[in-house]
This record gives C-alpha cells, sequence and structure tokens, in this order.
C-alpha cells in the first residue's frame, strides 16, 4: 500500500481515524503510534522491523545518555555511537535510493536524520528528554512524514490544543490539505514526469534552446508539485491525528533572490542544517571566507538530502555560489531591482540549476548549458512543438498552480470570508477526489 493509493485514500485513511478517534483520551497516543507503524507493516513490510528496532533501540540510547549527564565522557562516548550509527543508516539509505532510481528521502532516512537532530539537542541540553516511547515513535516516524519530510526538531512535535478530542475543522482542514496535496502529485506530478521523460527523449535526439528551457521547467515544475505534494499530505495528516506539522514549501520559484529560493525550497531541511551545522561552526568574528565556507557546506548537505550523488553535491555547491556572490555582490542591487526583475533572475538562475539536478551525466549537463544559451542549437524543433501542443492545458495548469495566485486567494477568502472559503474548500475537494480517482483508477 501506498500513500497516492486508492488503498490508502479509501479505506487505511477512514479507519485509521475512527479507530483514533474511538480511541480514549488516555491511550490517544498509543493510538497514533499503532496507526503510524500499521502504515509501515503495509506500505514498506521489509523495513517495519527495522524502523520499530531502530526506535526502541533510539529511545533506550537516549534515556542512558540523559541519565549519565552528570558524567560527561560517558555522555559523549554514548553521544558519539548515537551519530555514527544514525548516519550509518542514512548513507546505507543513500546507496539504496541511488540503487533503486529514487531521488527523495525514504522512511528509514527520514527517521536517522530527525535522531541526528534529537540527540544534538539532548546533548546540548537545548531539548527536554522526550519520556514516552510512544511520543518519541511518533515524533521520529509518523507515517505522513515518511517520504519527503517535513524534517523535524523536538521542538517542531507540537500537539494541537485539541489533540484529545475530535474536531470536524481540524480533521475537515486536515482532509483539504490531503486531497490538495494528493492532487499535486497525482494530477500534476505524475503526469509531468511523463512529458519530462518526452522532452528528455525529444533533446537526446536534436537537442534545441526551447527544448532544453522547456525541459527544466517541466523538470522543476514536477519537483515542486512532488516535494510539496507530499509535504501538504503530512501537514494534512498531522492535523488529523492531533499534529501541527511545520511548512515546508513556499513557492520558491517566486524568490527574488538565490538566498530566499533555499529559504522558501525544503525549508525545514534548510533550517536543520543550518542551526546543526552552521550556527555550529560561525563564531563572533563572522569573517567573510567563515560565511563562504559555512555556505558551501549547508549547500552541499541540502542537496545530499536527495542522495549521495555527484550532481546533488554540484547543485548544492551552484546553489552556494549563487548565494555567495549576492551576500558579497549582488545584495543591494537586488534589493534595488523591481520585484518582477528580481524573481525573473532568481528564476533563471534556478532553471540553470535543474539541469544539474536533473542530470547525472556530465557531458548531457554541459551540452544542455551550451543549449540554453543558444551555443550550436536551433532555437526549436519539430519534435518539441508537437510535444507542446499535446500538452498545453497540463503546461498552463503547472504553470499556474506553481505559482502563488491561487493560494493567496484561498487564503483570503479564510481570513475574511470563512462561509465562503468553506464552501470552497468543499467544492474544490470533491472536484480534486473525482480527479485524483479517476487518475489512480
Amino acid at each position: 500500500m501506498k500513500i497516492n493509493s486508492l488503498t490508502f485514500l479509501y479505506l487505511f485513511l477512514p479507519a485509521a481515524l475512527i479507530i483514533f478517534n474511538l480511541t480514549p483520551q488516555k491511550f490517544k497516543k498509543i493510538s497514533l503510534f499503532a496507526v503510524s507503524f500499521a502504515f509501515i507493516a503495509l506500505s514498506q513490510p521489509e523495513n517495519f522491523l527495522l524502523i520499530l528496532a531502530d526506535a526502541v533501540f533510539l529511545f533506550m540510547l537516549s534515556k542512558i545518555m540523559y541519565k549519565k549527564r552528570e558524567n560527561p565522557k560517558t555522555k559523549k562516548a554514548i553521544f558519539v555511537f548515537a551519530l555514527v550509527c544514525n548516519a550509518a543508516v542514512i548513507i546505507v539509505s543513500s546507496v539504496s535510493n541511488q540503487i533503486y532510481g529514487r531521488f527523495a528521502p525514504f522512511a528509514a532516512m527520514v527517521v536517522s536524520f530527525t535522531a541526528i537532530g534529537y540527540f544534538v539537542d539532548l546533548y546540548k541540553n537545548e531539548t527536554e528528554p522526550i519520556d514516552s516511547f510512544f511520543d518519541f515513535a511518533v515524533f521520529l516516524a509518523f507515517f505522513g512524514k515518511l517520504f519527503r519530510g517535513p524534517l523535524l526538531r523536538a521542538k517542531d512535535l507540537k500537539f494541537l490544543p485539541n489533540y484529545n478530542k475530535f474536531s470536524l475543522s481540524e480533521t475537515g482542514n486536515g482532509l483539504y490539505y490531503i486531497i490538495r496535496g494528493l492532487a499535486k502529485y497525482v494530477v500534476l506530478a505524475l503526469p509531468l514526469v511523463q512529458l519530462h521523460e518526452k522532452l528528455l527523449a525529444s533533446n537526446s535526439e536534436e537537442i534545441s534552446v526551447f527544448g532544453v528551457w522547456l525541459d527544466m521547467f517541466v523538470f522543476a515544475m514536477m519537483l515542486f508539485f512532488d516535494l510539496s505534494g507530499f509535504c501538504d499530505m503530512a501537514r494534512g495528516l498531522g492535523r488529523c491525528f492531533g499534529l501541527d506539522l511545520p511548512q515546508n514549501f513556499y513557492f520558491p520559484f517566486q524568490s527574488p533572490s538565490v538566498s530566499d529560493f533555499l529559504d522558501r525550497f525544503n525549508m525545514t531541511v534548510t533550517g536543520f542544517f543550518r542551526h546543526y551545522v552552521y550556527d555550529v561552526l560561525r563564531n563572533d568574528k563572522n569573517s567573510r571566507p567563515q560565511f563562504i565556507v559555512n555556505t558551501v557546506l549547508i549547500c552541499m548537505l541540502c542537496g545530499t538530502w536527495f542522495g549521495i550523488e555527484m550532481n546533488f553535491i554540484l547543485w548544492g555547491l551552484y546553489i552556494a555560489a549563487f548565494i555567495i556572490i549576492e551576500e558579497l555582490f549582488l545584495g543591494r542591487f537586488l534589493e534595488k531591482l523591481p520585484h518582477f526583475f528580481a524573481r525573473a533572475y532568481t528564476f533563471a538562475v534556478t532553471m540553470f540549476s535543474m539541469v544539474i539536478f536533473s542530470n547525472s551525466e556530465t557531458g548531457f549537463i554541459f551540452d544542455s548549458f551550451k543549449a540554453m544559451f543558444g551555443i550550436n542549437a536551433p532555437m526549436t524543433t519539430d519534435g518539441i512543438v508537437y510535444i507542446i501542443s499535446q500538452n498545453v492545458f497540463l503546461l498552463l495548469a503547472g504553470s499556474f498552480f506553481m505559482l502563488s495566485a491561487f493560494s493567496m486567494l484561498i487564503h483570503y477568502l479564510y481570513k475574511k470570508k470563512p462561509a465562503l472559503y468553506s464552501a470552497v474548500a468543499v467544492l474544490e475537494s470533491a472536484f480534486l477526489l473525482v480527479l485524483i480517482t479517476a487518475e489512480l483508477l
């Protein structure tokens, strides 16, 4: 069973909500733990025992480390051991992703990153220990966040005020997020994957300026709807089960600078690495060389979140280069530019970055860069024109929903016209549910 399947949407989710909401108050957290690990058992049976054993092991290790807090040597030894164990899981998961062709973190990898953050906070006395194993297991492996995040710190584990009681409003909002997120993935991301493959095949036969630019734009849309779709589902599932999960994407391709792009793209992951790496390495002098080194390191780590492959590392270096240039030279100039031109600059830079992100072959990356500048490549080809003519609606829909206009309208209705918002949300959800069902049948 996959989280983007009809089995999940029409069978598992309703059953899980009924079980959770009928559970007595004092057993709610046990119920949430059971629901999460039942999902893992059904969706990833090969990883179920590993993740469960990992949660038990890490919980016991954290309790021992906290008990030994008055013994610095023992505490440090346990801390280092925990970091090594989780780092090993991350490396193995990344290699597995590479073997199976996945470009996003998956289950055990998300659990291990979350655990590393928790052990660091606990070691530095920046958080209180999580006393309940069930709370700890949900913190590590809540089923909604196992696919793309968001990546939580201990301080981000927030239960809603009405956690112990059924709330029609919160459940309705949660279902709305779930349906919108699933629609992003099923209705937009999956067709864009097919379109990207067609464009890639056409460009491999005869590369063209417009063909490469269009392919990178399609890939960027595909990446955005895939990642943000799953993260929207995670937030929606969190609300349905009493958790308040943080936002992870905020229209990154509308950013006025590359630095802002990184802040909006995979926000919890960027914040995670900034807190645990950048802030640790930073000193009071805050020199330019230190800023450059720290920025490069953070961006490379943000790249390796998707896998330990050269193209992801190069993508991180590319993004770091522009952030450094902006900080040292372009910052004031970009602030004075009209917003449209600043966004156009960032859009162009990020589209170039998609060439690196989407390709592992160095030769093809250079050929694509040359073609984007019109070097040894025609403006377009008959194949590209035909592909566009067959996918006009998909391209228009993807372009529109990648921008914030629709989201801003919905937010305005939510704040100013709550009754109208509720009606629009119901109609939108019903329409999207029909589209999702039709696509998945």
